[in-house]
């Protein structure tokens, strides 16, 4: 089927070019071509040889323009997969599809197979870019292994094994494997060719996974030593027969390892040594063409080649296939090395049958002259065929050896059974995948072939196919016997009083099974021998007797008694002694053809002739004169034409004359067959038929002038004619019947015509014969009246005799007499006279006559005379007749008559059931017929038409192959066929879901993770408006001169306030960027929630401007205005910014109250975003889980449905053995037994027919009647009673279970992972906001503080200072708290490495990751700062604040004004703003401010983004994990369908078709006779 076709040579070389170019393009990629340091160069190479691969095309292009063609690509592979599964379990495979597949094979083994590889690695080639990411080679945009390459380069991992399985295995199976004219790509082996492949692979997976420079020389490395290999396999092993290809392949390999060593010398010598390698890589190319083309052609050195000396079978093949070629090529060179090989294997020789040592003269004749051409042809062959053979007792386990000689014998020798034969040897000998492969196609090939040469010539004798022959007859007998006791077995199981179905069932399967044995191994034997006799004897007893299949057992025992008598075969002449047929037999010698060699008894007989008379005389002697002249042309005609068309045809009757010793002519039969005598020859043998007329016929064999030839018997009572008469004076037809030629047309016809012969006509010189023919007539015409005794009429048939045989065309034209046939005609007065007798006798009968009690022959009318109305008995005499006639017609009215006698009384009807008289009582009967008369008359119809559907039924299955071909051609029920439609249906939907779930609920998940930083951004954002308003404060101190510590006594606050100002732009940059994509971001917020969305959207914050104005805005309206605000700010002068600045006031007055008071509204507006995207995934999942659940549950329950349905129908079918009659099943067991015990004991007697059948016949008419009388006497039989211990189909919906319930889990684990994650990141909504907000919340407490001490009694948010500060202290304690209390409770959904971080950062020292936040502050500064309170953890820093903060506070409440204090700077008049502003300027107070403008932000920004971090590379753990299972998922659920599933249905269905072809075990004349099954068998084939 999939063999591979003719390949063109331009075809094969323009592939392997192209191949050599794809190969070369490695050498010159974007990761290898910087080693040849020639960019011009090596550009302009791979520009052009890009041409010949895909992926060179798709470097920068869209991600999704390269998937489009990798899963084209994947597509062709799966499909090939595919076609190959289908083809695999198809019975007939269609066109289409197979030239679809040989197509893609053919592309995927040439010149798509490094183009498709490369493009599958592509999707893995990765490289990192300067920010250390890991991106893809072709776009570096698309990030590798992320969330979106993740997925295609799992497929794409599949998509290579799949690729390389598939090429790698149909290399070493898809190829020609012997030498065939027209096939370039013919190999000696598969092994070579699939290395290419290999090493393609590996050159291609090191190109593209390797990252260049850094694994450059590994790269290198790999391609040389892999190059390498391949040149040697190509070139030693020399795998293609072509000598082109193999010269081409032998380049592309060695220039392909020429580039891989210039490639290592450019690399390691370009630059330094050498310059410019790339010309020298060029210029060694025609340097290694020329070197492979002029490489001198493989030798053998014949001098000393001895065979006694070989290590391996392969030097055998390789010196056969070297003397083949010498043979071949028949030139002046080839035939001085045959010579010299001649003389050499003379001596070492060690046979003594050598063929050389044997053929003497023809060694003398070397000495002066080399042989003849065809003479040495032939010897060389048989010579090589020894060397084989000797090779192969030497060597007998070597598999290649066998094959080769199997081609051999193939090809030189046309030995196709000794070549079978290898074959099986080779089969025997434990051969690998590729052999085994090739060893089964050539023996199917040579199976098929030997069987139409046994259909061609079925007399050629071989002592090979007879050994086969042997051997495979014994196994059929093994096979038959094996056949035969599974049968017994199954008859006894019915047998059993409660039979098991189950085990019948299997019974029937194994007999089935072990049926198609015996018939492929018989259809096998007749491939090999169809005459034999005693197989044919057998396999009638077989199917006879054990397959209950009469027709087919005595068509075979009548063929074996054929064949027997028929067949050319081996036998002694002088058993033709017992024909009992005239049998003779003559030679067929050219100089004795038509020699009678013997005859038998009988034939002596018919001719009157002795033996000896006969033996060694031709044949022509007992032919009449018209055909003995051209006998001889006849046989030799016939010997041709019978060899040349068909020697196995088997030769019909003919119709022909023999001449007895009396010179007569005899009509006859004659059959020809061929013997062939064990020590004389090739007879033909003929066996005559005479021919028997019922009525005198005579024959005249007449000259084409009408002169008689020739006369049979009959003639001289017809027509008193003798054969002495006709031989001493010639007689002319036209003597006797004048007219006859002038009505030759009329007489030619099929239906003759009638003639007249007028006795008188002839001359007197025959008178004698005259006066007989006239004694004759009127001694036969005596009885007949009014007769005219001078004329006498015949039916006359005239036939042509022409030889149109004879291929001389004047013979054949030419007419050469006549054959008359004459059939005399009876008189009508002689049928009158007949008629008239046998009247005369019908008009008298015995009568019984009532009165005297005695019969008397009385005159009869007849039936027909007989009055219709008149029922009287015409047999008995009555009194008076027609009175009795006359009161039945006239007086009806009797019959009616109220008085009438009831002649029935009394009488009873009874009935003998076995030994017993049972009453039938009528009136059951008569009720019974009273009460259902009505329904008869309307079922009658009915009825009819069923009888005539069963009648017509029952003809389509006369014999056995018609019944099992009706019933293999049976569809299914339409049920179990919606049943599996439904199921496909379900897994189709199934597999969408899977993949509706993965997608979805992968974007849901997205969304979920994308809303997570959303919170702390939110809260970044608050603290980063309060930056900005520290800094705004830093300044307008700066302004009022009311930080004097931190002032250069040089310079002033020009430094101070340059810092400040860069702060403020940073901060101002960081609030944009954060209330754009915050701005930005599109929230899902659940009906549920709406509120807090109305409330996010609500104008509900009031803004106050210096001049007391209030105005309302949204959350991001106000805080864009505030931006506005710190922009103008940020562009104004130091002395602008001032208390009198509205703008300061603005950003001020409105941060300190109502943006905080509203800090909440955009807090819980994306908390419930994320609870609400939650909400949707959550749902989400489970709406998959609940659509999968059904699906899977419906699946599930038709599944079941399906294989009860199975079950019900197979059950029924088995049930329907139970109706069989015991006694049947009995004797039919009993058939099998006593045909088991003859095969056993070897008898071979075919009158094995059962004599008894007809006994059986009439014991089953009894046991029929015994039936009826059980019915009548104790009801309906009931049907035996069963029970069924298979239980596969319970194991199989078991098993089926199972994977339903993988699938189920697969879903489970969705939604209760999804749950599980999704409840997790809700839970860790808090640790989100209090670890985001601490920052801004410090920042608040600190702008408080610094607020109050600048101005007395300030209020927040309508609250006082103190009481303000006071509640700030005592939140931030209880924050701290919180923070640490919450990480401890959620420490299981927490990421090990994020509690290292916070625990690192609290515990260890934070300086290590405050570095990575803010650039400007070094490691030594953060361990340095406030006397190195950071080295302990954030959590001593904390506490510093904690204290500092408090510190402050209490001086801050300590303050009074009629007390007098020691201050260093003296700022202001007023003696409280003097204090304040000095307690502002404490070193406490400083650190503790630039603590939380710093350290504490950059900490808190960090342990947020490790947070959010942590979350998300759990969250891609989980993707990972589900995308695993995806993919894992899907591969089981293809593998469950295609490999399981399909085949699973398959098989149940052809255990369907099976229950059903086991009816045919039982015997066809039970299946009419039993009304149950003859119902089924109709309703399946109605169906």
């Amino acid at each position: 089927m999939m063999k591979q076709g003719e390949e063109s040579l331009y075809v094969a070389i323009t592939f392997s070019i192209a191949q050599l170019l794809q190969l070369t393009y490695l050498a010159f990629g974007s990761k290898t071509m910087y080693v040849w340091n020639n960019d011009g160069a090596a550009t302009d190479l791979s520009n052009i040889l890009s041409y010949f691969v895909i992926s060179a095309h798709l470097k920068h292009q869209k991600f999704e323009l390269y998937l489009a063609f990798f899963y084209t690509f994947f597509g062709l592979v799966v499909l090939s997969v595919a076609l190959f599964i289908i083809f695999a379990f198809a019975f007939k495979v269609a066109v289409l599809p197979l030239m679809i597949l040989k197509s893609l094979l053919k592309l995927f083994l040439t010149i798509g197979f490094l183009p498709i590889m490369l493009l599958f690695f592509g999707l893995l080639s990765c490289k990192v870019n300067t920010d250390g990411i890991e991106v893809w080679s072709y776009n570096e945009d698309v990030e590798c292994w992320g969330n979106d390459h993740y997925i295609h380069a799992i497929f794409a991992i599949i998509a290579i094994l799949l690729f390389q399985i598939l090429t790698s295995t149909t290399c070493l199976i898809y190829f020609e494997s012997k030498f065939v004219y027209g096939n370039a790509y013919a190999q000696r082996s598969g092994r070579p060719y699939s290395y290419y492949h290999i090493n393609v692979f590996i050159i291609i997976m090191s190109y593209q996974l390797l990252e260049t420079p850094r694994f450059s020389s590994l790269l290198l490395t790999i391609f040389t030593i892999s190059n390498f290999f391949l040149f040697y396999q190509i070139h030693t092993e020399k795998p293609f027969y072509n000598k082109v290809i193999q010269k081409l392949w032998s380049i592309i390999t060695a220039l392909n390892m020429w580039t891989s060593i210039m490639l290592i010398f450019a690399y390691l010598l370009e630059g330094q040594f050498f310059r410019d390698v790339i010309w020298g890589w060029v210029g060694g190319i025609p340097l290694i063409v020329l070197i492979i083309i002029n490489e001198q052609l493989f030798e053998v050195d014949l001098l000393s080649s001895n065979i006694n000396r070989a290590i391996s079978g392969q030097q055998i093949i390789i010196l056969c296939e070297y003397l083949l070629s010498l043979l071949d090529k028949n030139d002046q060179h080839s035939s001085l090395m045959l010579d010299g090989f001649i003389e050499v294997h003379k001596q070492t020789c060690y046979r003594n049958d050598c063929i050389l040592k044997s053929k003497k003269s023809l060694n003398e004749k070397n000495k002066h002259a080399s042989l003849h051409d065809l003479e040495r042809y032939s010897v060389f062959i048989e010579l090589i065929s020894q060397i084989f053979y000797d090779g192969i007792k030497q060597f007998p386990q070597d598999v290649f050896l066998r094959l080769n000689y199997s081609y051999f014998l193939i090809d030189r020798l046309k030995l196709k059974q000794q070549a079978l034969s290898e074959l099986q040897q080779a089969e025997s000998s434990g051969p690998s995948f590729d052999h085994e492969f090739i060893i089964y196609r050539y023996k199917r090939i040579m199976e098929d072939d030997l069987q139409e040469q046994q259909q061609e010539n079925l007399n050629q004798v071989d002592l090979v196919t007879e050994i086969a022959f042997q051997t495979q007859s014994k196994q059929l007998i093994q096979q038959i016997e094996k056949t035969s006791l599974i049968y017994i077995d199954f008859w006894a199981q019915l047998q059993e009083e409660v039979p098991d179905i189950g085990r019948i069932n299997n019974l029937g399967f194994k007999i089935l099974d072990s049926v198609n044995l015996v018939q492929e191994q018989w259809n096998r034997l007749k491939r090999l021998n169809q005459k034999a006799s005693k197989l044919n004897r057998l396999m009638g007893k077989y199917y006879s007797q054990i397959m209950n299949d009469e027709e087919m057992g005595q068509k075979l025992i009548q063929q074996s008694r054929m064949n027997q008598n028929d067949k050319f075969k081996a036998i002694d002449l002088e058993e033709i002694q017992n024909e009992c047929l005239p049998t003779i037999t003559i030679l067929t010698d050219v100089d004795k053809i038509g020699t009678i060699s013997n005859l038998n008894k009988a034939a002596c007989s018919l001719l009157g002739y002795a033996k000896t008379d006969l033996v060694n005389r031709k044949l022509n002697l007992i032919q009449p004169d018209l055909f003995s002249k051209y006998h001889d042309h006849f046989l030799e005609n016939f010997l041709e034409k019978f060899q040349d068309n068909n020697p196995n045809q088997q030769v019909k009757e003919k119709s022909i004359y023999v001449k007895n010793k009396q010179g007569y002519i005899i009509p006859c039969q004659l059959n020809i067959r061929m013997i062939q005598t064990i020590n004389s020859g090739v007879f033909m043998c003929g066996t005559i038929k005479q021919d028997i007329y019922h009525k005198p016929l005579s024959i005249f064999l007449c000259q084409t002038n009408g002169i008689i030839e020739n006369i049979n018997s009959t003639c001289i009572r017809m027509f008193g004619l003798e054969l002495k008469s006709i031989t001493i004076k010639p007689v002319n037809i036209l003597d006797i019947f004048p007219d006859i030629f002038d009505r030759k047309e009329e007489l030619l016809q099929k239906a003759g015509g009638i003639v007249t012969y007028i006795i008188g006509t002839r001359s007197s010189k025959t008178n004698t014969s005259h006066n007989s023919l006239q004694d004759l007539e009127i001694e036969h015409s005596q009885i007949l009246d009014h007769q005219n005794k001078q004329q006498i009429q015949f039916q006359c048939y005239l036939q042509e005799i022409k030889f149109q045989c004879i291929e001389d065309e004047i013979i054949q034209n030419k007419l050469q007499g006549y054959i008359i046939k004459l059939d005399k005609v009876k008189s009508a007065e002689k049928i009158q006279l007949y008629t008239q007798n046998k009247s005369i006798q019908n008009q008298f009968q015995f009568k019984f006559n009532y009165l005297t009690l005695t019969y008397v022959l009385d005159f009869g009318n007849g039936l027909d005379s007989q009055d219709p109305t008149v029922k009287v008995d015409q047999s008995i005499i009555w009194e008076d007749q027609t009175k009795i006639s006359q009161q039945v017609i006239i007086d009806p009215q009797i019959q009616g008559s109220d008085c009438q006698t009831n002649y029935a009384e009394g009488i009873k009807i009874v009935r003998l059931i076995g030994d017993r008289i049972v009453e039938i009582e009528e009136s059951k009967s008569d009720e019974y017929e009273d009460d259902n008369m009505q329904s008869l008359f309307q079922q009658n119809d009915n009825n009819e038409d069923d009888q005539k559907n069963e009648k017509d039924t029952i003809n389509l299955y006369r014999s056995k192959n018609q019944l099992e071909q009706l019933l293999s051609q049976s569809k299914i029920p339409r049920t179990a066929i919606n049943f599996r439609i439904f199921i496909n249906i379900m897994t189709l939907v199934l597999v969408l879901i899977t993949f509706l779930e993965y997608f979805i609920n992968s974007d849901f998940n997205q969304n979920l993770l994308d809303s997570l930083p959303l919170v702390s951004w939110n809260n970044q954002r608050s603290s980063t408006l309060m930056g900005i308003q520290s800094v705004v404060q830093d300044l307008k101190s700066v302004h009022y001169d009311q930080l004097p510590l931190l002032k250069d006594p040089e310079l002033g606050y020009t430094i101070l306030e340059k810092q400040f100002r860069g702060w403020l732009d940073k901060e101002l940059a960081q609030l944009i960027q954060l209330q754009k994509d915050l701005t930005l971001v599109s929230a899902e917020i659940n009906e549920d929630y709406k509120w807090v969305q109305d409330y996010y959207e609500m104008e509900n914050v009031e803004m106050v401007s210096l001049e007391g104005g209030k105005q309302s805005y949204t959350f991001n309206e106000a805080l864009q205005s505030a931006i506005a605000k710190a922009l103008q700010i940020n562009s104004s002068s130091l002395d602008e910014i001032n208390d009198k600045n509205g703008d300061v006031y603005y950003i001020e007055y409105n941060v300190f109250n109502s943006l905080t008071q509203s800090l909440t509204i955009p807090a819980e507006y994306f908390k419930y975003n994320i609870i609400s995207r939650g909400e949707i995934l959550k749902t989400s999942v489970t709406a998959f889980l609940t659509a999968a659940s059904i699906i899977l549950f419906l699946q599930i329950c038709l599944i079941i449905l399906f294989i009860i349905k199975i079950q019900v129908v197979n059950q029924a079918a088995l049930q329907l053995f139970l109706d069989l009659n015991e006694k049947k099943i009995k004797s039919i067991y009993v058939k099998c037994e006593n045909f088991i015990t003859s095969l056993q004991v070897g008898d071979d007697d075919d009158d094995f027919f059962s004599d008894n059948d007809e006994k059986e016949e009439e014991n089953e008419n009894k046991e029929k009647e015994k039936e009826e009388g059980d019915h009548l006497l104790n009801g309906r039989k009931k049907r035996k009673k069963f029970r069924n211990s298979n239980q596969n189909y319970k194991h199989l919906i078991f098993a089926l279970l199972l994977v339903i319930e993988v699938m189920a889990a697969y879903f489970i684990y969705l939604f209760v992972s999804v749950q599980s994650e999704t409840s997790d990141i809700i839970d860790l909504i808090p640790v989100f906001n209090q670890t985001s907000f601490a920052e801004c919340y410090y920042r608040y407490s600190d702008n408080a503080l610094r607020k109050s001490l600048e101005v007395e009694k300030y209020t927040f948010v309508g609250n006082s200072s103190v009481e303000v500060l006071n509640f700030l202290i005592a939140e931030l304690y209880n924050l701290d708290a919180a923070i640490h209390q919450i990480h401890s409770q959620n420490q299981d959904i927490l990421n090990s490495d994020y509690l290292d971080v916070f625990n690192n950062i609290f515990i260890l020292t934070p300086c290590d990751y405050i570095v990575q936040i803010d650039t400007e502050i070094t490691y030594d500064i953060c361990l340095t700062f406030n006397d190195g309170v950071l080295q302990q953890g954030l959590s001593i820093g904390m506490a510093k604040f904690f204290e500092s903060f408090r510190q402050v506070l209490n001086s801050y409440n300590a303050f009074n004004e009629s007390q007098d204090y020691e201050l260093v700077y003296k700022v202001s008049e007023n003696k409280r703003t003097n204090y304040m502003i000095n307690l502002i300027n404490t070193n406490q107070a400083y650190n503790m401010r630039l603590m939380q403008e710093r350290y504490i932000k950059a900490a808190y920004q960090y342990i947020s983004q490790a947070l959010i971090s942590s979350v998300k590379n759990n969250a891609q753990d989980h993707k990972n994990l589900k995308v695993a299972l995806f993919i894992s998922f899907n591969i089981f659920v293809f593998f469950i369908y295609f490999f399981i599933w399909i085949p699973l249905v398959f098989r149940i269905l052809s255990d369907m078709l099976k229950n059903r072809l086991m009816l045919t075990i039982i015997p066809l004349q039970v299946i009419h006779k039993t009304a149950s099954i003859r119902l089924y068998i109709r309703k399946i084939i109605n169906h």
